[in-house]
């Protein structure tokens, strides 16, 4: 996901699905969320209840105990049974939410976007359309290669959209629907540009990023609940689960994009290079916008941070280009083309 100054941030793939999960009929976002809630609460120092009327003493009923530790008990089961291994980085999380419930949620997204940008769309035949499939094929191309059986089967469709008063942006929802803004390509720059986009936002639909944000919001709902009934302030418990639970896990999730982006971009036979290029020129972009921030307070780390990581994986894209071929490939197209300009002398 890409973001960028207030209120000109799209939401990508899995916050485009949150965003309807919400029954938000508009798919865009602010970068900044306005859930912070800042009002004052009130406590009594002089007793052992704070401003909601809980007592901690409730927590040493016998009965109490041993509900929760039976309630912990099934919670933990549940959450092994529900363990799941993202492809290519191969991080193991919960994900409960079934993929026909994402697909729903992605098709009613999809629905949305379709009549929110009406009449903006470029045709089939226009070359940046063209251009974009071309680009996605050698994507999924490595997809397949990295034994996904499953991009196969999925509706690729794009969509590329013209207005000049939309940020740049790409992104792409469950179920295979590609969507990029033309105010994007000038970033971009080149067709390796434009794969290193799409690459990161497809493997946020390859890692399903969209259910396993889902899946964890009943557990954020819950501790939100018990962090209220304890300090009975709204603000401290927005605070905390968004600096140590919402962002953190938010990051985590685009670090392992460009992680898992980078590699299909690899095994696509792009030029990896270019991704580091790429990210230069989003930070700059970053800078003219003047929409820096403190990482800690972002969903998205820093770009100086994703170049950095970027930079570290690009041996190991490297190695995974040698072993599909792409480099004897390169070849074999340079001595083609020494073959067909020797034969003008």
């Amino acid at each position: 996901m890409f973001r960028f100054g207030p209120n000109l941030n799209f939401s990508l793939s899995s916050r485009v699905l949150n965003n309807t999960f919400n029954r938000n009929p508009n798919p865009s976002f602010s970068r900044f969320d306005s859930q912070f809630r800042f009002y004052a609460t009130y406590k009594r120092f002089n007793n052992q209840k704070n401003s909601t009327g809980f007592s901690l003493e409730f927590f040493k009923d016998p009965k109490i105990q041993k509900r929760i530790l039976v309630g912990g008990a099934l919670f933990a089961a549940f959450y092994v049974y529900n363990l799941d291994q993202a492809p290519i980085s191969n991080r193991r999380r919960c994900i409960w939410i079934p993929k026909f419930v994402e697909l729903k949620l992605a098709d009613i997204t999809y629905r949305q976007i379709l009549h929110l940008y009406d009449g903006k769309f470029l045709p089939d035949n226009h070359p940046y359309t063209r251009k974009i499939e071309s680009i996605m094929k050698k994507i999924i191309k490595g997809i397949v290669r990295d034994e996904n059986g499953e991009a196969k089967e999925i509706d690729w469709k794009v969509h590329v959209i013209h207005d000049p008063n939309v940020p740049p942006n790409a992104f792409v929802l469950p179920g295979g629907k590609i969507f990029v803004f033309t105010t994007i390509f000038p970033i971009a720059k080149n067709d390796d540009g434009l794969a290193t986009i799409l690459s990161h936002e497809t493997a946020h639909q390859l890692a399903r990023h969209t259910s396993e944000n889902l899946s964890k919001k009943p557990l954020y709902s819950l501790l939100g609940i018990i962090l209220y009934t304890i300090t009975g302030s709204s603000f401290i418990n927005d605070l905390f689960l968004k600096s140590i639970f919402l962002m953190p896990a938010s990051r985590e999730m685009e670090t392992e994009a460009d992680y898992i982006g980078l590699m299909i971009m690899s095994e696509g036979c792009f030029k990896i290079d270019e991704a580091l290029k790429f990210w230069k020129r989003f930070k700059e972009f970053e800078d003219r916008s003047g929409v820096r921030s403190f990482e800690f307070l972002e969903t998205h780390p820093a770009s100086e941070t994703r170049y950095g990581n970027i930079e570290r994986w690009l041996p190991e894209a490297r190695e995974r280009q040698e072993s599909v071929g792409c480099y004897s490939n390169q070849f074999l197209n340079f001595s083609s083309f020494n073959h067909g300009f020797d034969s003008f002398f």
